[in-house]
């Protein structure tokens, strides 16, 4: 039965908090055999004017949106047609491949977006980036794709069709 704690500065919302305990646990049982049940996280916080870096008092940073929401934006940017609002969540390196290596530019990003349906977003965290899968329906097809999401922008997308 692993605890794990950690400690924040006051001023994180409940959702916030929830997604970071939610992950932590997930972390522990990739590494350790324990059961969901059997796993307790437990955040401590201590007020902001109780907590120094450096002597310098700090406040908490902004959360993260969850990855799977910032991907699904993306994605009805997409389908939108709004190459604009669509590029905005993207780094200037941005690649997009298909599984033969070929390349697509956002202009093909968002034709194939129309008529697509997702059915499901996953999330998976390295320690460079953090990889959403996506899965759906195009029509009588499936796909799943993998998004690279590197600091706040997707950096790399890749797709892989079954007809």
């Amino acid at each position: 039965m692993p605890v794990i704690e950690t400690t924040l500065i006051e001023g994180y919302d409940a959702e916030t908090k929830a997604r970071l305990m939610k992950g932590m646990a997930r972390v522990v049982r990739s590494v350790i055999a324990a059961v969901p049940e059997g796993t307790i996280t437990v955040i401590r916080e201590v007020s902001p004017s109780s907590y120094a870096r450096g002597g310098i008092p700090r406040v908490p940073g902004p959360p993260l949106p969850p990855a799977t929401d910032f991907v699904a934006d993306f994605a009805k940017a997409l389908a939108s047609g709004d190459a604009a609002k669509a590029s905005a969540f993207l780094t200037p390196e941005f690649t997009a491949t298909d599984t033969k290596g070929a390349t697509i530019n956002l202009a093909g990003l968002m034709n194939a977006a129309a008529g697509r349906v997702y059915v499901r977003f996953d999330e998976s965290v390295n320690d460079e980036n953090v990889l959403v899968f996506a899965e759906g329906r195009a029509g009588s097809a499936r796909f799943i794709e993998r998004f690279t999401i590197s600091g706040k922008l997707i950096s790399g997308y890749t797709i892989w069709t079954t007809a």
